[in-house]
């Protein structure tokens, strides 16, 4: 990754335009993967032949993989340890001008992403929504066809699929105007914050303009990534929904099997439901050099023990500064979808990583820290955003840290103390 990360920036600094390659060779499969989805829009896929139906899950399969691999192999490298290489260079930088105490306001600056979240996009887009209501224009309802047609993919995840109608972001809506929210006051507080942004960055040292650049590319292809993740969600559910009527097969056992063993099973009819209930009670998913492997029962034991039951003790747990400022609060601990429902008012949102499901709980929240996650991450974008303390890449706070534990999260510094 670190090879991968210095040929990348080398590239970079060599030639002015290789950027702008980049990104244009990323967008064309972003172009095919969408032509991709509007063929599985347009297909009746009860009426295809079980070679057929495979045949376009296959192409969709294929065209998601080469858009997404080419996002995240250079992402991870980039964002995921961006502290562990900006950050000596800025602090060797700010120490010849004296100004070593702004060095986390400083690489807070040049990771902070200069366009807008497909979240903050959504948001926007219901503050529009409700100026017109607010005129008692007639163009609502159609507005609202339009808004639910653009995001209805936006609150799935890797457990979950779901399609938002119109009436569910009416319902939004109407609890913002319960609120009294003034879109356009909000309007103009999220223009007004990408401009201190772009401003802040045009204030920063010659020596990081690739950096910036790099970063600013990254941040948006990764909520691109995300946005196409999500939308995928949806596609591949309708596939495995398909398969299973075929197969005879529950919604929960399709959700166990992985892309490979689809073709056996639909045209082989090679199904193991054994392995499948296995799966289901534990399984985990491991990343190897000649691909990966899914491991059940006892052998998924053993590793998950190892790696998720570590004996630590610390009061204090340090990260990357995502989005600075101090906050005290409860602790409430985040591993399941389910576990959203706890956050309350002012407490301190703790999880692995954040995903789109959470920014209800995330706007409660009065600091995020997560375990994993780089400077474009969906926790850093989006803390970002509401303008709430994020530490990311603490590695052990939901294994340190309990709900209902008192904690003080630093940002600025990096650091959540118990109180």
């Amino acid at each position: 990754m670190i090879r991968l990360r210095e040929s990348f920036i080398k590239k970079v600094n060599k030639d002015s335009k290789f950027l702008e390659k980049f990104l244009n060779k990323w967008k064309k499969l972003v172009s095919i993967f969408n032509q991709r989805i509007k063929e599985c829009e347009k297909a009746n896929l009860s009426k295809l032949s079980d070679k057929n139906l495979m045949d376009l899950y296959n192409k969709f399969y294929q065209a998601y993989i080469d858009e997404y691999s080419i996002a995240i192999g250079l992402q991870d490298p980039f964002s995921m340890h961006a502290d562990k290489f900006m950050k000596p260079l800025l602090e060797k930088i700010l120490k010849k001008q004296g100004k070593e105490n702004k060095i986390n306001e400083y690489y807070a600056i040049l990771t902070s992403p200069v366009v807008e979240s497909f979240i903050a996009a959504e948001f926007r887009g219901r503050l529009k929504i409700l100026k017109e209501i607010n005129k008692k224009s007639s163009r609502v309802n159609k507005l609202l066809e339009e808004h639910s047609k653009r995001f209805f993919w936006i609150e799935n995840n890797y457990a979950k699929v779901k399609v938002l109608d119109k009436k569910y972001f009416s319902e939004k809506i109407k609890k913002e105007m319960e609120m009294d929210i003034n879109p356009d006051e909000e309007i103009k507080k999220m223009d007004n914050q990408l401009e201190k942004i772009k401003e802040d960055k045009k204030k920063l040292i010659k020596e990081f303009k690739n950096l910036i650049k790099i970063t600013e590319v990254f941040a948006y292809m990764q909520d691109e990534r995300k946005k196409y993740v999500l939308l995928s969600n949806h596609y591949q559910k309708k596939f495995l929904d398909e398969t299973g009527r075929r197969l005879n097969l529950t919604e929960r056992e399709m959700n166990y099997t992985v892309f490979p063993e689809l073709k056996e099973m639909l045209l082989g009819r090679k199904i193991d439901r054994k392995k499948l209930a296995e799966r289901y009670k534990h399984c985990l998913c491991i990343q190897t050099l000649d691909g990966y492997e899914v491991l059940e029962g006892k052998d998924a034991d053993k590793i998950y023990d190892k790696i998720f039951n570590p004996n630590i003790k610390t009061k204090e747990i340090k990260g990357t500064c995502a989005s600075r400022g101090k906050a005290e609060g409860i602790v409430r601990i985040i591993k399941k979808t389910h576990d959203l429902i706890n956050v309350d008012k002012g407490d301190i949102l703790v999880t692995s990583m954040t995903r789109p499901e959470m920014v209800t709980a995330m706007e409660k929240a009065a600091a995020i820290v997560t375990d994993e996650g780089g400077i474009t991450c969906h926790a850093a974008i989006v803390s970002r955003e509401l303008g709430i303390p994020c530490i990311i890449g603490a590695k052990i706070a939901t294994k340190i840290l309990k709900d209902g534990d008192l904690v003080e999260v630093d940002a600025n510094k990096g650091i959540v103390r118990k109180i």
